[in-house]
């Protein structure tokens, strides 16, 4: 790539956007007028809220003891909780009204009427002898009944129960005085919790904490947004305009195109979210600032303040986070030039929004759960990595945070440039960049499919596939989960795993064979499988400690596991169902028709890393996340076993051996043979002939073997390796 050409793209596209009055109105002109417009809003609704006032009813008020009073007369002839009780607590007025225990206030079914229309919100039941039992130091039952599921009924439940709380520190205060006790006697102990952040800095940091929940969130919708509406502007809108075209012979290449519109995308999404926090932080320190006012003079200040609540991250934080707001705007751009390149037009464009925002929010809203927090797995975690670490920052809990800002950089980085690829590859397909409107009819679609179909699928139909088998592998674990388990383990590896690749490459392609790599490779490749996994299997057990270190089993999951082995009658049905049915199975699903569609869409090391990171997924879905690094590793080795040797039958045997001496290990535990029995973990000797095995295995299967010409698409099918004739040289 030449930068003098990607920098005159950048140029060209920026000041496009620029011109556009839109693209200027939501990048600067929306942040600036939106938050002050809101934060004014919410500044008068706040002025001219009211809170409904809070209705209790006491029943049986009339047993009460004259002292310490719990009711006294409020000075209009009726009553409500005494002052020294109430005074500074509740925040809206309460109404209470003394009932007779005799009367209807006393029925549970009267009173559930009455809160459900509104007419009360509380009612507290007073026991006919509570003076009696209270004079003879014993413990009378007061119930309060409320509605859960009424906000105003519960919040003023918290109210009343706080009330007679303090109506009992009452009570317990005269007894002591009676008996000649101090407070001490009952109170040996007091308890102050302490703010460090209060007390050593002189600010509190909940007003981090309030950041903390609102910053991520926004840094990513803004990126997201920021990026979406200008990418489809640069290739959709170009479309419409009829200058793509232009753009397309001249003399840069795909790549360098590509990348001067991603630049401009980026720009754009940082900018959007940028002004938008600083729109957003400037509102919220002015109100803060407006209502701490509104409180009087002396309130604007100190601890516990609006103006303390609401004070904004530190400088750090506010610089991480300028950091981490670059990779994430060139991963969300590199997705929406991706996208919008598939666009015919803007209106469809707008479409794919949908979808994108579906995937992206559980990203986010998991940031949001209580107890999520920053750990290996999730710092590798598109979008979610970089919410949790940035509230990490904005807390100001760098200690924690230091140890993963690499790995979320790198990670965010690399989902960046691989969608950039992706990206790329989009503007090499002619059928992508010009493919007309059409009608879908999906009759026709579906014979179109059956009647044209080719010798192996196509990527589409290859990713389909997968779908498909995550779909069933859903809803038949819904339908069997109360079936006998071992029965359920079978039927679901046969239905959800191996049917689906069955039924489409006899429907969809014309050679089931050659697509499923149903031929025999002779007996050196079939013993190299064996023997490879046999070689393998030492040194694949030393991730077992390091993954399990890191992302240890649950408890519940160790139990349910625990519980499916001893369901296991026998050794021959655990390999029967742990080894042989998954080999079959799981090959013929990734290794055959999976991969056999990677290939006519992407190169062939692409589409076996593609295969072997769907392998490993699958594994989190249907059992633990812990297999994924292992299952992804071993998918590679499978994948270019099956390459290498046109056939199925190595990785099946290969994966069979492997889960074979997985299930075997247990009866195997011998002391010569594994240094620590529990993990498996082999003697070093053993690990140090697996690496010298299993190299010279490679390399005499990297011999035997000869991987087939790259497949041909079906016809008719999208590729993404198709280039127009004039950048039939460019890269």
């Amino acid at each position: 790539m030449r930068w003098s050409r990607i920098r005159l793209i950048f140029g060209r596209e920026l000041r496009d956007q620029l011109r556009d009055r839109r693209t200027l109105f939501m990048i600067f002109g929306l942040p600036v007028l939106l938050y002050p417009i809101l934060g004014f809003t919410v500044k008068e609704l706040t002025a001219a809220f009211e809170q409904k006032p809070r209705n209790v009813v006491v029943v049986g008020a009339e047993h009460l003891p004259e002292q310490p009073p719990l009711l006294q007369e409020d000075g209009a002839g009726g009553v409500g909780f005494a002052g020294e009780l109430s005074a500074e607590f509740a925040p809206a007025p309460m109404f209470v009204r003394a009932a007779s225990s005799e009367g209807p206030w006393g029925d549970p079914e009267q009173q559930l009427l009455a809160m459900r229309r509104g007419q009360v919100d509380v009612v507290v039941e007073i026991p006919g002898d509570v003076r009696e039992q209270i004079e003879a130091v014993q413990r009378p039952t007061i119930k309060i009944a409320y509605l859960r599921s009424d906000e105003q009924s519960l919040a003023t439940y918290r109210d009343v129960e706080e009330i007679i709380a303090r109506w009992q520190d009452a009570i317990v205060s005269r007894r002591l005085a009676a008996d000649e006790k101090p407070a001490e006697y009952v109170s040996p102990v007091e308890v102050e919790g302490v703010d460090l952040a209060r007390q050593v800095t002189g600010s509190s940091a909940s007003g981090a904490s309030i950041w903390a929940r609102i910053f991520p969130f926004l840094l990513v919708m803004m990126a997201l947004t920021g990026a979406f509406y200008p990418a489809i502007d640069l290739c959709a809108g170009e479309k419409e305009r009829g200058t793509m075209e232009t753009l397309l012979i001249s003399p840069a290449y795909r790549s360098e195109i590509v990348v001067g519109k991603f630049l401009t995308v980026m720009a754009a999404s940082a900018a959007t979210a940028l002004l938008n926090l600083a729109s957003m932080g400037l509102t919220m320190a002015v109100l803060g600032r407006q209502l701490a006012g509104s409180l009087g003079p002396g309130a604007e200040a100190g601890p516990g303040s609006p103006l303390d609540e609401l004070s904004p991250p530190s400088l750090t934080a506010l610089a991480w986070m300028v950091v981490l707001l670059i990779p994430l705007s060139g991963f969300f751009s590199a997705v929406c030039l991706a996208l919008a390149v598939l666009a015919r037009s803007m209106k469809e464009g707008q479409y794919y929004m949908t979808p994108l925002y579906l995937v992206t929010l559980p990203l986010i809203f998991l940031t949001l759960m209580p107890g999520v927090e920053l750990n290996p797995f999730y710092s590798l975690v598109p979008v979610t990595g970089v919410s949790l670490l940035l509230k990490k920052l904005i807390l100001e809990q760098y200690g924690e945070a230091q140890s993963y800002i690499l790995p979320v950089l790198l990670s965010t980085t690399v989902y960046g440039l691989v969608a950039l690829r992706w990206a790329v590859g989009q503007f090499r397909s002619e059928q992508v960049l010009f493919r007309e409107a059409e009608r879908f009819d999906l009759a026709l679609w579906f014979r179109h499919l059956v009647r044209d179909r080719g010798p192996v699928p196509s990527g589409g139909q290859a990713m389909a596939c997968f779908a498909l088998i995550i779909a069933l592998s859903w809803y038949t674990q819904i339908l069997i989960s109360g079936a006998d388990p071992l029965a359920g383990l079978a039927l679901g590896q046969l239905v959800f795993i191996l049917m689906p690749p069955l039924a489409m490459a006899l429907v969809f392609t014309s050679s089931p064979r050659r697509t499923l790599r149903l031929s025999w490779p002779g007996w050196l490749p079939l013993a190299l499988g064996v023997g490879l996994a046999a070689a393998l299997n030492p040194v694949s057990s030393e991730l077992r400690p390091i993954v399990m270190e890191l992302f240890p089993i649950p408890p519940a999951i160790e139990r349910a596991l625990e519980g499916l082995q001893e369901a296991i009658p026998d050794l021959a049905t655990a390999v029967l169902l742990l080894a042989v049915i998954p080999a079959i199975c799981e090959e013929v699903a990734f290794r055959g028709y999976i991969l056999s569609g990677l290939e006519t869409a992407a190169s062939r090391w692409t589409a076996i890393v593609l295969s072997a990171f769907l392998f490993g997924f699958l594994h989190v879905l249907i059992s633990l996340f812990q297999q994924f690094f292992n299952a992804t590793l071993l998918g590679l080795v499978l994948g270019w076993m099956a390459v290498r040797t046109r056939s199925l039958l190595p990785g099946i045997a290969f994966h069979l051996t492997n889960n074979a001496l997985a299930v075997l290990g247990p009866s195997l535990a011998a002391g010569w043979l594994y240094r620590d029995r529990e993990l498996f973990l082999y003697r070093w000797p053993w690990v140090a002939l697996g690496v010298v095995g299993s190299a010279a295995m490679l390399l005499v299967l990297s011999r035997v073997g000869s991987p087939e010409p790259e497949s041909a698409p079906p016809a008719g099918a999208p590729t993404g390796r198709e280039t127009l004739p004039s950048d039939a040289d460019r890269r």
